[in-house]
């Protein structure tokens, strides 16, 4: 799979370990020490964090710092595939907006693609551009983002509120196309209903 400034995220049947990664070391030492201080500090604000986390140590940091610092290591480095391993898990509603945002801008603007793992259809259905289906550890397949209203995917994520709503409008005879996007999905239905 070539993703090239694409976001994807990995669902299906995946039993790979996941060790802690957590040190005791200081968690931003991975940056290339001839990195300007001042592009680590933007970068520190670009994911909502103040300067104090280049003193920290990783063992000090809550998982949600945690993975916000990764990111910034990340983006500091200037790596062109950014993991993104349940990065969503202890964000508030608008927090997880705010970042599906800044990911989609960084691919956009910035050809840095994303792989997403997580089991948080709701993340994704508006933010990735493909699915890859893995069994027994190999990918199977990759779906189109416009391919999500297929069932095939749903036995790996709880099928989401807006795609069942979707479903049911068109078994009740209601020509709701395939929307990703909740405020779509109200246009469509003014539509129908006008």
């Amino acid at each position: 799979m070539e993703l090239k400034g694409r976001i994807c995220a990995v669902v299906g049947d995946l039993n790979i370990p996941i060790a802690d990664l957590k040190k005791e070391v200081y968690v931003l030492d991975n940056i290339n020490k001839y990195t300007e201080k001042k592009k680590i500090i933007e970068a520190l604000k670009m994911v909502n964090l103040d300067e104090e986390y280049l003193l920290k140590k990783s063992n000090d940091l809550s998982n949600v710092e945690y993975n916000k610092l990764l990111l910034v290591n990340d983006l500091v480095n200037k790596n062109k595939l950014i993991y993104l391993d349940f990065f969503e898990k202890g964000l508030c509603y608008k927090e997880k907006q705010y970042f599906k945002r800044l990911i989609k801008k960084l691919a956009k603007d910035y050809g840095i693609s994303f792989l997403v793992i997580t089991n948080d259809l709701g993340f994704c259905i508006d933010l990735v551009d493909e699915y890859a289906i893995y069994e027994n550890n190999k990918e199977t397949r990759v779906i189109d983002k416009k391919d999500l209203y297929k069932e095939e995917i749903y036995k790996y994520y709880p099928k989401h509120e807006l795609v069942d709503f979707v479903i049911k409008s068109r078994k009740h005879g209601y020509l709701l196309d395939d929307y990703t996007d909740v405020k779509d999905v109200l246009k469509a239905i003014y539509r129908e209903l006008k």
